[in-house]
């Protein structure tokens, strides 16, 4: 072979490190930078979507842990590896009260109240 395809070679094998792994490492390093600002109080979201407020964060042998605060109501503590934490909780609540869900209960009943008069009113086309 000639010389040159071992240039091209070495060429392409130089960018796929500069392209893939140098970048995956910045990419670490700016997960870790995320990861290390958290503390407690923080309001954050899993990476399976469940949202809590850091309790406790605290180190083992497999890395850091945190514990989770979940719930309105009824709230209860999960302890979380701290890289199944996405980022923190960007939404603004407008109370810590659960959403009232009387308007909705009132459209169900509506609904129910609008199949009732059609029901009745097949009934009497039928019974002409």
């Amino acid at each position: 072979m000639k010389w040159y395809y071992w240039a091209i070679v070495f060429v392409v094998l130089i960018l796929m490190y500069a392209l893939l792994i140098v970048r995956q490492k910045r990419q670490e390093k700016k997960n870790k930078e995320i990861l290390d600002s958290f503390k407690v109080g923080d309001k954050v979201i899993t990476h399976i979507g469940i949202y809590g407020k850091i309790k406790r964060i605290y180190e083992t042998t497999y890395g850091k842990v945190c514990v989770l605060e979940i719930g309105v109501q009824n709230k209860i503590d999960v302890e979380m590896d701290f890289r199944y934490i996405a980022g923190k909780d960007e939404k603004t609540f407008v109370s810590d009260q659960p959403v009232k869900t009387e308007p909705a209960e009132q459209e169900i009943k509506e609904t129910e109240k609008n199949k009732d008069v059609e029901t009745t009113a097949e009934k009497k086309k039928n019974k002409k």
